[in-house]
């Protein structure tokens, strides 16, 4: 039995007006997929090959591609991977079934969805018989176009996402299984017509550790094969995002449409029940707080200006706020500024200069800011060059490129050591779990930036209305939300 498996995912934020480039996914296309496994971590895409594999079935590789959260996709960029990807689908004969990993929330300048395009593709090339299951990120926006291609959706359930490779195990189980098995898969997505971020939804904390609790009640019923809550993405100014609300059945369509419809229904009974998972205040407060804190590390998420959802990771007006408390033992980064990365590396080690680098503000024309700075290492933060640089009694961490601040172990690579800071103020939204496991307190900052958690302060131009919290009060009816599919007729829209 022959599987084709493959993965192209990016979070893309509209916001971000750089766009994300070819060299910024770095793709690999057929066997060199197995090469990038190997050398990789936990993915979706590794469990998709594990349970393959695991079935005796024959995986058939086609493209690995992804790439830091970031501003839309550039057009050529996502044409170049998608016909490299097209190219190894068309080479493999004999399939049986495609198993792909997919963020959902991937957004391509000039086209719009991107997964709705691609799988459009995939499906004129293996025919409408052939079975098409697809993990996707939790913070995926389900469009009809998707639902109209695919024949199951599984959607991660952590927030942080720490279930990424089980996730890739459902979906190939899934289709493994109606294959196996000889059943077809049906499902059903209702949209939710609303904005939330991760930092108000993490899945350990209230409400959604009983809503996902509830999923995996539901997943015991008979038929139901699984169920999926799917935030979309609130920093994408498109007109179809939305939540949604999933459920795949075996060979049952109505069931799908009926549980999808309760489960949404559940879902928005708890709308008034999303708040910030963390303590959360602007951020000369937060500031403030920290510094009342004896013992350390405190960390600060500067979230306004998060990597992992799209900011551009150079925004340096928390700095400008610290700079005037005559702090000490703070660390703050990472700051992505190549200029201003390779001008230190033209430095002695230990020398003192002149230093400008980041920016005050989003707008386009903004002046970063200028310090002296000591330099005082040069190193891998993780993977990704850095340098450190002290600015008074604060480390300032300047990358070359962007780097979501995932785990204390990379500034040690760096040479610092971030438990015996007294302030760690990080690029992030919620906080990593290796980071909260170090942490003597955590305070969510609400900073401004392409990812900033007022939504009330950000430009929709396209967006549909009405649409929470942009919209109070309004009457939701989950019928009228119910997408159309691929085995389901006279839905609306």
């Amino acid at each position: 039995m022959n599987i084709v498996m493959g993965s192209l995912s990016h979070e893309s934020n509209s916001f971000n007006p750089k766009t994300m480039e070819l060299s910024d996914f770095s793709p690999v296309y057929g066997d060199d997929v197995f090469a990038r496994l190997a050398e990789g971590g936990p993915s979706p895409l590794q469990g998709i090959y594990k349970v393959i594999t695991s079935f005796g079935a024959k995986a058939l590789p086609t493209i690995f591609a992804r790439a830091t959260p970031g501003g839309l996709v550039s057009l050529e960029a996502y044409q170049a991977m998608k016909g490299g990807f097209l190219q190894e689908l068309r080479k493999h004969q004999d399939i049986a079934g495609v198993c792909l990993h997919l963020h959902g929330s991937m957004v391509v300048e000039k086209l719009g969805d991107a997964e709705g395009d691609l799988l459009t593709e995939v499906r004129k090339i293996v025919g409408d018989s052939i079975p098409i299951v697809t993990s996707l990120d939790m913070h995926a926006t389900i469009t009809a176009t998707m639902m109209e291609k695919a024949d199951a959706f599984v959607g991660f359930r952590t927030a942080p996402h720490v279930d990424t490779m089980e996730t890739g195990e459902k979906a190939a189980r899934l289709l493994l299984d109606s294959l196996t098995k000889g059943y077809r898969l049906t499902m059903c997505a209702v949209g939710l017509p609303l904005l939330v971020s991760g930092e108000m939804s993490e899945s350990a904390k209230p409400p959604m550790v009983s809503l996902i609790e509830g999923l995996e009640k539901l997943d015991q019923k008979p038929k139901i094969l699984s169920s999926s809550l799917l935030l979309g993405f609130p920093w994408v100014d498109v007109r179809y995002n939305q939540g949604s609300a999933l459920v795949v059945t075996k060979d049952d369509p109505a069931l799908a449409q009926t549980e999808a419809i309760k489960l949404a229904k559940e879902f928005w009974s708890k709308l008034g029940e999303f708040r910030f998972t963390t303590e959360a205040y602007p951020f000369a407060e937060c500031l403030a707080l920290a510094l009342k804190v004896e013992k350390g590390p405190v960390c600060l998420a500067d979230c306004g200006d998060n990597p992992g959802a799209g900011g551009s990771q150079n925004l340096v007006y928390p700095l400008q706020v610290m700079l005037e408390q005559n702090l000490e033992n703070t660390l703050f980064g990472a700051i992505a500024d190549e200029v201003a990365y390779e001008y230190c590396l033209k430095q002695e080690l230990g020398s003192s200069f002149e230093l400008t680098f980041g920016r005050l503000t989003t707008a386009p024309d903004s002046l970063g800011i200028t310090v002296t700075a000591k330099l005082k290492q040069i190193g891998l933060l993780g993977q990704m060059p850095a340098v450190v640089v002290g600015v008074g009694g604060i480390d300032v961490v300047i990358s070359k490129d962007r780097i979501m601040m995932l785990d204390p172990k990379d500034l040690e690579v760096l040479g610092l050591k971030p438990r015996d800071y007294r302030i760690l103020v990080l690029k992030s939204g919620y906080l990593d779990p290796k980071y909260e496991a170090i942490a003597s307190y955590g305070l969510l900052a609400l900073t401004p930036g392409f990812t900033n958690q007022d939504f009330t302060a950000l430009n929709y131009q396209q967006i549909r209305r009405p649409m929470h919290p942009l919209d109070q009060g309004f009457h939701y009816d989950p019928s009228e939300y119910i997408l159309p599919s691929r085995n389901r007729e006279g839905a609306k829209k």
